[in-house]
């Protein structure tokens, strides 16, 4: 019986350990990615936002990959020849779409902001980073 009662609050310690790791951090709009204006970071900033952009069935995740692009990780994003040119947002294709000086088949201006725009070019001229 005593063994049951610390196997009860092991398990009572463990879910609250496990509760505790969730909290308000979780982005779940394009709203709450805010771009600083300088260091940006692919995983905090543009990873999220192209995730909830860009990177869903029908579009450029990694099954669909419209016009050959899949942005769903670092290394699909910037091994596409011409996508991102580090440290050279006027030649890199995203950038010229986001900017509105390319086509796009969808619209998608209605899900970014200028200041995330902005955000993914300083990005860019930072060396597109893996950070």
């Amino acid at each position: 019986m005593r063994n049951m009662k610390c196997v009860g609050l092991l398990l009572f310690f463990y879910s609250m350990l496990l509760c505790s790791a969730c909290n308000d951090n979780v982005i779940t709009s394009p709203d709450q990615i805010i771009f600083p204006d300088t260091n940006i970071s692919y995983q905090l900033h543009v990873k999220p936002l192209l995730e909830l952009t860009c990177a869903f069935s029908g579009c450029h995740d990694y099954e669909s990959k419209l016009g050959s692009v899949d942005v769903t990780s670092y290394y699909a994003l910037t091994g596409r020849a011409g996508l991102i040119i580090p440290g050279k947002p006027d030649l890199s294709l995203l950038n010229q779409i986001l900017e509105g000086k390319q086509p796009h088949m969808l619209s998608f201006q209605d899900r970014v902001n200028s200041s995330q725009i902005k955000g993914l070019r300083q990005w860019v001229i930072e060396g597109a980073k893996n950070n």
